[in-house]
């Protein structure tokens, strides 16, 4: 592996100069193909290239034994061992950013065990949005970083929430020639308790491929230059996310892309053309039996390519259909929600990350919402801020409310006597909120990552019936759960077979709905179709997407949640189409 004298004295944060900025590199891929595999085996084809490095692993994997954020032991470990400065010779992060920025893709290949599990790690911590800061002395960078420039940056880059930091001679000083990024960043990744060193250098990474445009430049003193960033979304994905097809495709809902944030927003109220809110479904539909739906879908919202125009949808996630077939959409990656009436081409933006702050600060991805009627407000999973919030649906409404922080949330579902559900992708578990309870209570799940009855493995989207009984789509388990009110253990419903595409299997399910037949209807998103398991059914029956992947109207491409209408009519998020497709009953 070729060596450069440079990446001798640099540090995390000032680990930049070569950056090649003047030209975009090859995207990077491969990695993601790779067995995810605990760290000490992940270091083994790198091992070479350092002096000692496995006992960095052991310090490592000792002080990462109670990792927090979700993560696993050998995933806060990696981390920490990015964060370490090895005595006697190169730090990991130096060779590691050398070959990130490497024109031979090649270089990368005996790195993609630990890439993998890194990239794993740090698609499970939440998303930062905010000011940052990185920099680099003894160089002004100013002619290379132009006012309009549109640029990758390759390596992991370290930045920091306190420019004070960046003060200090161990890494810009106060004097001499320097520079300072001041970035804007809308999908860092905050690191601090997983680092070697906790509570010293604040410290917030920027995924390797981060896309930035150059805003300006500022010369506050004789010898500092401030180059101004602002992180926006590349126009291809330039290092794929670290898993394999639908490995795990809840993780490309927290990462894996960028979105540009505006600062000091909040999201607004719904201005509706009248203060009266639609009325939430009063009773489940489907009540009769073998209800069949045509297999051409009605493009009903969105379906005008990727983008964010108030007729597109940039990968949908949730959505709530209201008693007038007004439906209400989580639109992940606009970071927004936005309400499509019948029969309308445009959307209208109800809650954001563009308007006034009003204290609660922007959506970041949100996965999914529904309506309180008797609060008349929408109730959202603000996923990539990791907190549940209410947002009132009154014409003038300005003041929204946090329910439930702290939380890796994903799917939400509420109880006719208005207790709260959430699904907690992190700690495999679902809890149960009283309206103005913080904590909740474990209602399934909470017994660790697995695949007993007792357990879960990435919960995503839930379902309450009128009996209270929980149904979870247990997504890495390829199967949907029912849990009995007050049961230590649930039911397998739907799928459990391990993942296939048979009739007794799901792929990655997503979406739930429940009838009050017992009739359980999941989109089973990996294999591209939406299917019903009768109560009881030791297989079930496919109701749309027989036609493999695709963008016809009988085809979908990752269908990731659905629900009904009054009228029976099936609503189906087609996720990677960017669209919501109604099918309507024969």
């Amino acid at each position: 592996m070729a060596r450069t004298t440079y990446f001798g004295s640099a540090s995390r944060f000032t680990d930049l100069y070569q950056e090649p900025v003047d030209h975009l590199l090859s995207p990077i891929n491969g990695h993601q193909d790779v067995q995810l595999v605990s760290l000490t085996e992940a270091i083994e084809p790198i091992s070479s290239f350092f002096h000692g490095i496995q006992d960095q692993v052991f310090v490592a994997l000792h002080n990462c034994q109670n990792p927090v954020d979700g993560l696993t032991q050998d995933e806060s470990a990696a981390i920490q061992l990015y964060t370490m400065q090895f005595g006697g010779g190169p730090s990991l992060y130096l060779l590691l950013n050398q070959s990130l920025r490497s024109e031979n893709r090649g270089e990368l290949k005996p790195w993609f065990s630990f890439l993998k599990l890194f990239l794993t790690a740090l698609h499970k911590l939440p998303s930062y949005c905010g000011a940052i800061w990185r920099g680099i002395r003894d160089v002004d960078l100013s002619s290379r970083y132009q006012k309009g420039t549109r640029l990758a940056w390759w390596g992991v880059s370290s930045c920091t929430t306190d420019c004070e930091v960046l003060r200090s001679d161990q890494f810009l000083g106060q004097q001499g020639i320097r520079t300072l990024f001041s970035i804007e960043c809308m999908n860092g990744k905050a690191t601090e308790k997983h680092s070697y060193y906790k509570n010293a250098e604040k410290e917030i990474i920027l995924m390797p491929g981060s896309y930035f445009e150059v805003m300006g430049h500022l010369n506050p003193a004789p010898d500092l230059h401030i180059i101004h960033l602002k992180e926006i979304k590349p126009p291809i994905v330039l290092v794929r996310p670290p898993y394999s097809k639908l490995e795990t495709l809840n993780t490309l809902l927290d990462t894996g892309k960028s979105h540009s944030f505006s600062q000091a927003t909040q999201p607004k109220p719904i201005n509706n053309d009248s203060n009266k809110m639609p009325s939430i479904r009063s009773d489940f539909p489907n009540r009769r039996e073998n209800l069949r739906w045509q297999q051409a879908g009605e493009t009903v919202a969105g379906g005008n390519g990727k983008g964010n125009g108030t007729n597109q949808l940039c990968n949908p996630c949730g959505l709530f259909v209201a008693d007038n077939q007004t439906i209400f959409i989580a639109d992940f990656w606009n970071n927004r929600i936005i309400r499509w009436k019948l029969n309308d081409t445009n959307g209208r933006v109800v809650a954001d990350d563009k308007t006034e702050d009003n204290g609660l600060g922007p959506l970041c991805h949100p996965s999914d919402v529904l309506i309180d009627k008797n609060t008349d407000s929408l109730i959202i999973s603000d996923r990539g801020n990791r907190r549940v919030l209410r947002w009132p649906c009154r014409s003038g409404a300005t003041q929204g409310e946090v329910l439930v922080d702290n939380i890796h949330c994903c799917g939400i579902a509420m109880n006719d006597k208005r207790y709260l559900y959430i699904s907690d992708i992190s700690k495999h578990e679902v809890r149960r909120y009283k309206m103005g309870d913080k904590n909740g209570t474990i209602v399934a799940g909470g017994n660790g990552q697995g695949a007993g009855l007792n357990q879960l493995n990435e919960p995503m989207y839930l379902f309450v019936d009128e009996q209270q009984s929980l149904y979870v789509s247990d997504n890495k388990n390829h199967r949907v759960m029912k849990w009995n009110k007050g049961e230590k253990e649930g039911i397998v419903v739907a799928g459990g077979q391990g993942q296939g595409d048979d009739l007794t299997q799901l792929t990655y399910p997503q979406g739930i709905f429940v009838n009050t037949l017992g009739t359980l209807f999941v989109a089973d998103t990996g294999n591209e179709r939406i299917m019903c398991w009768p109560k009881g059914a030791k297989q079930g029956i496919i109701i749309v997407g027989k036609n493999g992947r695709g963008s016809e109207t009988n085809q979908f491409h990752w269908p990731w949640a659905l629900s009904f209408d009054r009228h029976n009519n099936l609503y189906v998020v087609d996720n990677q189409n960017h669209r919501v497709q109604r099918f309507s009953i024969r």
